[in-house]
């Protein structure tokens, strides 16, 4: 989707960051900047995915890119806008893999609304905290595990689920 990617790519310039011509990396990011800050040099890189069904895949790639370039560099998966629901539902389907292989990598995910010029970050947090200031929605790094563990989420939690309804009726 070319309108996520200029939303992304605005987004970083936004921030402060030069975008980067494409490396002589053997896995190639759809964008790349770098933004230096005293003796701190910050590098992103990231993949545009059309849909959530198309993240896992999008972290198969990041994966590779972090073995090849190391953790000095951060990672983001870009989305177009998305239902919170749908998300919540597609990040916790099957034991929670997907938000679970987006945790351990240290992987974000950016929604990026080309309309609005504005993106919001409801999993990871990126090692230069300047990009939260810049956010259109400020949560925690971990809204969607915060969001998937809500007492009403799932039957892993009856107890409160049942508290939930009580206080509904």
């Amino acid at each position: 989707n070319e309108e996520v990617l200029e939303a992304a790519r605005f987004f970083l310039r936004y921030v402060g960051y030069t975008l980067g011509e494409k490396g002589r990396w053997k896995n190639q990011p759809v964008f790349y900047g770098k933004r230096s800050e005293g003796e701190v040099t910050y590098e992103i890189m990231g993949l545009v995915r059309h849909s959530m069904k198309e993240v896992a895949d999008g972290v198969a790639q990041l994966v590779k890119m972090k073995e090849e370039l190391g953790e000095k560099i951060e990672y983001v998966i870009a989305l177009p806008p998305v239902q919170e629901r749908h998300l919540i539902d597609y990040m916790t389907a099957d034991d929670y893999k997907l938000y679970k292989d987006l945790r351990e990598n240290a992987f974000a995910v950016w929604i990026c609304n080309p309309q609005e010029k504005s993106v919001w970050c409801p999993q990871g947090a990126l090692k230069d905290k300047r990009f939260a200031e810049y956010y259109k929605v400020r949560f925690g790094s971990d809204l969607m595990g915060m969001l998937a563990n809500m007492p009403y989420r799932g039957g892993k939690r009856d107890d409160r689920r049942h508290l939930m309804e009580g206080l509904m009726e």
